[in-house]
């Protein structure tokens, strides 16, 4: 799971098998590319525990509930500046045990929460949450972590799978830049893809075409395949397409705005 350096949201719903990696990816210190990067040494101490800007509560020993008092104390020290990201991550277990007072107490921190503070809530029955707690939310939906996912996972078959996929549709996006035909034959294809593989495939050609910019930045060249306004161009659409997709707006309508998009421009060819 991967995070747009600039599209990280407030506060997630989700189970405790992708917590850790959104709090990785809140504290990572990668700014321009996709996070978690995995590189830099605020993802190695969350990978060992110790990150001093994640913060993990849930039902104490021998309770059945996560109390408004466990709350209260989180609420405390919400505004407290980060020790050493720039953001902090509140992994809340057992989210769904957190009683009507406890979720009301929270619901007041996901209304006004301060800009580095990012709410991890972790849970297998998001129906349990006030309605107004997921309205504040933006739910991931992860696939079953049964043993014959994790089998598949650990094969590499399914990742491997799904990476050339998505390495070939970059590559037709890019390609497609400066063709109107080619660009419209490329959202034929990707607004039939499932909101995942899209929103992925949002994240790798962003990324891709950073890289891209920068190598044209470090090599002298007067004529770069692609030329690059036309990939700052694209760039930019793609930010306005990710904020669409955080707002549920389907595959079909994005493809199209981007489309549209970009014959429109005028920094193309």
């Amino acid at each position: 799971m991967l995070f747009d350096s600039e599209r990280i949201s407030h506060a997630y719903i989700t189970n405790k098998f992708a917590a850790e990696m959104i709090a990785k990816a809140v504290v990572c210190g990668e700014r321009y590319g996709s996070r978690p990067c995995n590189n830099c040494n605020h993802c190695d101490k969350t990978t060992r525990n110790i990150h001093p800007d994640i913060t993990m509560i849930g039902k104490q020993e021998d309770k059945t509930i996560v109390s408004v008092d466990q709350i209260r104390e989180l609420k405390k020290d919400v505004y407290i500046v980060p020790n050493e990201s720039e953001q902090k991550a509140y992994i809340v277990n057992d989210a769904d045990a957190m009683n009507i007072n406890a979720q009301n107490a929270f619901l007041q921190i996901l209304e006004e929460p301060p800009a580095h503070a990012v709410f991890i809530l972790c849970t297998e029955n998001p129906a349990a949450l006030l309605p107004t707690v997921r309205s504040r939310c933006i739910e991931l939906k992860q696939q079953p972590t049964s043993q014959s996912n994790i089998n598949k996972t650990n094969s590499g078959e399914e990742e491997t799978d799904e990476n050339e996929e998505l390495n070939e549709l970059t590559e037709k996006f890019l390609l497609a830049l400066n063709d109107n035909v080619k660009l419209m034959e490329c959202m034929f294809t990707l607004e039939k893809l499932d909101r995942h593989t899209f929103a992925q495939f949002l994240t790798q050609t962003r990324e891709h075409i950073i890289q891209i910019l920068k190598q044209n930045q470090n090599i002298k060249t007067q004529n770069p395949t692609i030329p690059n306004k036309t990939l700052a161009t694209a760039e930019t659409i793609i930010i306005k397409a990710k904020e669409m997709q955080d707002l549920n707006v389907s595959p079909v309508h994005i493809s199209g705005y981007i489309c549209a998009s970009l014959i429109q421009s005028e920094d193309r060819f």
